[in-house]
């Protein structure tokens, strides 16, 4: 079901990122995550992410843009702790996030259209977990299959838009963590649980 869902999706995307006024591309980077709520604060795990996406200028200014990414997260020990433990989540990630460039600013008479701040949000669908500590591995079917997530990002035109590196912050609205974490959860939008924490960073090159 999962694979039929990202196939389905990629048929759409570059059948409508085929249709003007759309335009279509691919995305490839890393990521940087912890969870938060397992009392191990840190960025220390080390991902990858790619995908495609499609989008649609609604103005010289602003635009907006659906994606399909692969995308790994979870957590890692610090070097430091001596309970060292790994949680590793694959999720097919669908983020829908809305722009707008500084085109409306100069400085020094040069416009600030190269530069853009994004706002959106996205699914996660889990496609596949793993966790390890003090050398073992440990039953991992209790993250949920489907999380939400809010988005920020920024955006950079490198060679006009045809190639732009992006920096996002992509956080948990709702707890990834089915079971029982009253032990170690936090809170969050009213929810209780762990909660994943991204820094992504990625390159989008457009057809």
């Amino acid at each position: 079901m999962k694979k039929l869902i990202f196939v389905i999706s990629f048929i759409l995307l570059v059948f409508v990122a085929r249709t003007q006024p759309f335009y279509g591309g691919f995305a490839i980077g890393g990521t940087t995550s912890q969870i938060d709520g397992d009392h191990n604060n840190g960025f220390h795990k080390i991902g990858f992410t790619g995908g495609f996406f499609v989008g649609l200028e609604l103005s010289d200014i602003f635009e907006t843009q659906f994606e399909i990414k692969y995308i790994q997260k979870g957590a890692k020990s610090s070097a430091e702790d001596p309970y060292q433990f790994k949680i590793h989540l694959e999720y097919v990630e669908l983020p829908l996030v809305a722009s707008a460039n500084l085109g409306f600013l100069n400085i020094n008479g040069r416009n600030l259209d190269w530069i853009a701040f994004e706002a959106g949000a996205s699914v996660d669908v889990l496609v596949k977990t793993n966790q390890r500590t003090l050398g073992g591995n440990e039953p991992s079917s209790r993250w949920k299959g489907l999380c939400l997530n809010g988005i920020l990002g920024v955006k950079i035109n490198l060679d006009g838009k045809k190639l732009q590196l992006g920096t996002r912050v992509i956080t948990s609205i709702n707890s990834a963590y089915a079971g029982n974490f009253s032990n170690y959860g936090t809170h969050r939008f009213g929810f209780f649980g762990a909660f994943n924490d991204v820094l992504e960073f990625v390159l989008y090159y457009r057809f």
